[in-house]
């Protein structure tokens, strides 16, 4: 059932998603700026209210910075000329006729080049979601090694080593902590190193620190002492890391 949260005049639709699975009351937006909480099956409605009270500063800071997050940008259809995204860079894309079977991505340093079929029309939508999906598998390869380097650079540093890392679609959120596991979007290989280098430590911190606590933002701060314009470049370009 949909219930509201008031903070002064500001109205925040929201839901409780009851779970057996869960210990604490955690708290997501989505892009539509509705509010889930998640909340064991023993917590009782003036719990999630308190969380929701203590949460108040974090709820509003996200709503807001979703309301400024820059457009995403417009559908590709994987032409020359085109650019694709790369560790927070923008490059140029060539497609290239070759002899292939299903459409590949490669990459020099400089230049992406797509190899494609000579029946791989540029207009057809067929063809041009067979090019999107090699630049996706592209991507997901990339980020399951540099995503797990940048994780093995930070464990040490946050006492959080034999941590395994799975990459992962995770729809509205970038990472994730669980048992052990840091779980990761594959869309983070699009952004600045110094992007995924934020939100590789902020998964690490929750190996020792289950709640956005003052010592949880202390461990992340120890780390990375300019957390928060990390934190606020990837809500307002969030949109943009996109295929």
């Amino acid at each position: 059932m949909k219930r509201q949260y008031h903070i002064g005049q500001t109205v925040v639709p929201y839901e409780i998603d009851w779970s057996a699975n869960r210990e604490t009351i955690g708290l997501s937006v989505d892009t539509s700026m509705e509010l889930t909480v998640t909340a064991p099956m023993s917590a009782t409605h003036d719990d999630v209210e308190a969380a929701l009270d203590e949460k108040q500063p974090w709820i509003l800071e996200t709503i807001y910075g979703l309301g400024e997050q820059a457009d995403p940008p417009l559908d590709k259809e994987f032409l020359s000329g085109e650019k694709l995204l790369y560790r927070g860079r923008q490059y140029h894309l060539k497609v290239q006729e070759d002899d292939v079977s299903e459409p590949t991505l490669s990459f020099d340093g400089n230049r992406f080049t797509l190899h494609v079929h000579r029946f791989d029309k540029p207009d057809d939508d067929v063809s041009i979601r067979r090019k999107r999906q090699a630049v996706v598998d592209w991507y997901i390869e990339r980020a399951k090694s540099e995503l797990g380097e940048r994780v093995e650079a930070h464990a040490s540093k946050l006492d959080a080593t034999a941590v395994t890392v799975d990459v992962v679609d995770l729809d509205n959120r970038w990472g994730e902590y669980q048992a052990g596991t840091v779980r990761l979007h594959w869309r983070l290989i699009l952004a600045p190193v110094r992007i995924q280098d934020y939100v590789v430590v902020h998964e690490l911190a929750h190996k020792n620190h289950d709640e956005h606590s003052a010592g949880f933002w202390n461990a992340v701060g120890s780390v990375l002492p300019d957390y928060k314009d990390r934190r606020r470049w990837l809500r307002l370009n969030g949109n943009t890391l996109t295929v």
